[in-house]
């Protein structure tokens, strides 16, 4: 039998009301990459990530289910402030917690191209390819591509 996959689908989200810096500065960027990267070595498979210029999106499964999601993303949150620290920037001011969406192992494939597509989207780039700040670190599973009855 299969292993169970617990699948997420959040966005981190800078506090608009307090912060007027923006992620996508070449060194916060940076930055958020080096965790992400981090992140699917460590925590999670890291399927899609998205680091937009006040949000992050971050598509990824575990073999363990999530107690609080939250609460991961909170830990997230630190490593990424964390780590502007140790480049001498200033930490940035998040929103609490995050937004999630449900995800399903048949919907995986297009939650991962809509993601990578935001910049397309967001009217900042003209191909998703021509945004630098974004990656896929884990290959999908199989099955991800199935539909969405999965």
């Amino acid at each position: 039998m299969a292993e169970e996959l617990h699948l997420y689908n959040i966005t981190l989200m800078l506090n608009r009301a307090s912060e007027t810096r923006r992620l996508t500065s070449n060194s916060h960027a940076g930055a958020v990459v080096e965790v992400m990267e981090y992140i699917n070595d460590t925590h999670a498979w890291v399927y899609a990530y998205m680091v937009m210029p006040d949000h992050i999106h971050l598509l990824f499964g575990r073999r363990n289910k999530l107690d609080d999601v939250d609460k991961f993303a909170g830990r997230i949150k630190r490593l990424i402030n964390k780590a502007f620290s140790r480049r001498n920037l200033a930490k940035l001011h998040w929103r609490d917690g995050c937004v999630s969406y449900d995800v399903k192992l048949g919907g995986l494939k297009r939650a991962h191209d809509y993601i990578l597509a935001n910049p397309v989207r967001g009217q900042l780039v003209k191909s998703p390819e021509d945004w630098q700040w974004s990656g896929s670190p884990h290959p999908l599973p199989e099955g991800a591509d199935a539909g969405e009855e999965e």
